[in-house]
């Protein structure tokens, strides 16, 4: 970005936050001196639990309204107890653990055995059909109760990162409360947990509000040090910076680079960087779920390939710890292969493919996205493509709007972000590749490759599985990874919070300087 454009750019934030202070009498009251803590989350989710929906912003919340039997430190990735006390490994596909005693939810309910058992009971039901259900969840054959505070899994098979699921992803829901309202939706609107925050007030959408859990239990998992935190939807990333400087917020994240750069120095905030192994790619419609359109032939999709500037994207829009990607995973996950075809920044290339395609003059094809934080790259990518003669439209929608289009055949190009705190390729790979609504490319050897690459625990075995399927990926341009994300955190000067390698925010670390 130009000298020149950029200080534009501070410009209008900086009147942004003028007007804001002006306008908002209420924000001298916000952050430290009432012990609230004023977040935006920038997109709204359906659900606030991430049982339901696998989004940023509900595992966000869910950290701190739930808890899992382990627990995954956000630094150091080092597992440990959390509403269990010990585990230990049986054999392969059995593991036991001892759960800790005297915890209560946020209704006063008593954790014990029958809310692991009544919580994996759903998870397992594939006829619940949630998200990432068989990918998450597919391994688990069952949980026995062995004592009020004691239960053993059994696998379906030996799975690597099992320990990770039990800590990241299977939180534990209260049966009886569960059960009295009327099943598990009861969580998108009224959830309970027992983890450090309680939600007192939730307006989908809008807002929540969450009061610290003084009853809350000595686990691995840091207790509330605030009082409060109000998290309210701010699509708009200018209107989450103007917030910022006028004092409305206290907390805001995954800014884009321009914009975070442009706060640097300023003395009542501070500019954070984090790691994480989210990606973003393009999610590309190879069988022709949307319709017969170009990119069904594999020529356009190399041509694609060539014809976006991912280096330029991830050093100058994203910035940080950015990285353009060549497979399909974050580099730093284990077992991430880079021993895969290449392409790179060629448009005389490009539009050569698009002519032994068929396409000499390119075309029209519409990209979706879910979110505002993802238009910039949207625009890149659309001024990229124009140069080797593809007009692309792209439209941006909530992101409940967005997921809803990708699982209902109306996707031929998706931009899509995907990831979390896994740092192994398998958590990469399932939910494009294996047969679930997400997946465009519908290739049963690839599916193959990669359930039995999740479903031995011989690592030799696992390496040549995974470099088989991303070779794949890659050579066919199944999928087009862009770059790895990194997480840019703006907080008030009061805030004190070290950003770990997760890229969502742990709320139970955040305290008051």
């Amino acid at each position: 970005m130009s000298g020149k454009l950029l200080g534009n750019v501070r410009i209008a934030i900086v009147m942004a936050g003028m007007v804001s202070a002006l306008v908002s009498a209420s924000a001298a009251l916000a952050g430290k001196a009432d012990d609230t803590l004023n977040v935006a989350f920038p997109r709204e989710t359906d659900f606030i639990d991430q049982l339901h929906t696998n989004s940023t912003e509900s595992t966000t919340s869910s950290r701190i309204i739930y808890d899992a039997l382990l627990y995954e430190h956000p630094i150091t990735g080092k597992i440990s107890a959390q509403l269990a006390t010990a585990w230990t490994w049986i054999n392969e596909t059995t593991v036991e653990f001892d759960l800790r005693q005297g915890v209560h939810f946020h209704n006063g309910e008593d954790f014990d055995a029958d809310d692991v058992l009544f919580t994996v009971a759903f998870v397992t039901d594939m006829d619940n059909k949630l998200r990432q259900q068989k990918s998450d969840f597919g391994f688990i054959k069952g949980v026995e109760k062995l004592g009020q505070y004691k239960v053993r899994f059994n696998l379906n098979e030996p799975k690597p990162t099992a320990e990770l699921i039990f800590a990241g992803r299977l939180i534990i829901w209260p049966n009886e409360y569960t059960a009295a309202n009327g099943g598990h939706e009861i969580h998108a609107s009224k959830p309970v947990g027992t983890g450090p925050y309680a939600v007192t007030s939730y307006i989908r959408g809008q807002e929540v509000v969450l009061k610290a859990n003084t009853d809350y239990f000595e686990g691995s998992k840091p207790g509330p040090q605030i009082g409060t935190i109000k998290i309210r939807t701010i699509p708009d990333i200018q209107t989450q910076v103007a917030e910022m400087l006028g004092g409305g917020l206290d907390f805001i994240w995954n800014l884009p680079k321009d914009q975070a750069e442009s706060l640097i120095g300023n003395p009542n905030l501070q500019v954070a960087y984090g790691s994480t192994a989210r990606i973003t790619l393009l999610s590309l419609d190879v069988v022709g779920r949307s319709g017969d359109t170009p990119i069904t032939k594999t020529k356009v999709r190399r041509a694609l390939a060539h014809g976006i500037d991912r280096e330029t994207i991830a050093t100058y829009l994203i910035g940080g710890t950015s990285k353009a990607l060549v497979s399909h995973c974050h580099p730093d996950q284990f077992l991430c292969s880079q021993d895969v075809p290449k392409y790179t920044y060629d448009p005389t290339k490009a539009k050569a493919l698009l002519a032994e395609a068929g396409y000499p003059e390119g075309f029209k094809v519409t990209m979706i996205a879910g979110g505002a934080a993802l238009r910039p790259i949207g625009e890149a990518i659309q001024g990229n493509l124009a140069k080797i003669g593809i007009d692309l439209t792209f439209e941006n929608y909530t992101l409940p709007a967005w997921r809803k289009m990708l699982f209902e055949d109306k996707s031929t190009i998706s931009l899509f972000g995907w990831g979390g705190s896994q740092y192994d390729v398998s958590y990469a790979l399932p939910v494009f590749f294996t047969g679930g609504k997400p997946d465009y490319a519908r290739d049963k050897e690839l599916e193959g490759w990669i359930k039995a690459g999740s479903a031995t625990a011989d690592v030799e075995k696992r390496r040549d599985l995974y470099n088989k399927a991303l070779t794949r990926i890659a050579d066919q341009v199944l999928t087009l990874p862009l770059y790895s994300n990194t997480v840019t955190f703006v907080m008030s000067k009061d805030v004190s919070y070290t950003p770990g390698r997760g890229g969502s925010p742990e709320f139970s670390n955040v305290r008051w300087k």
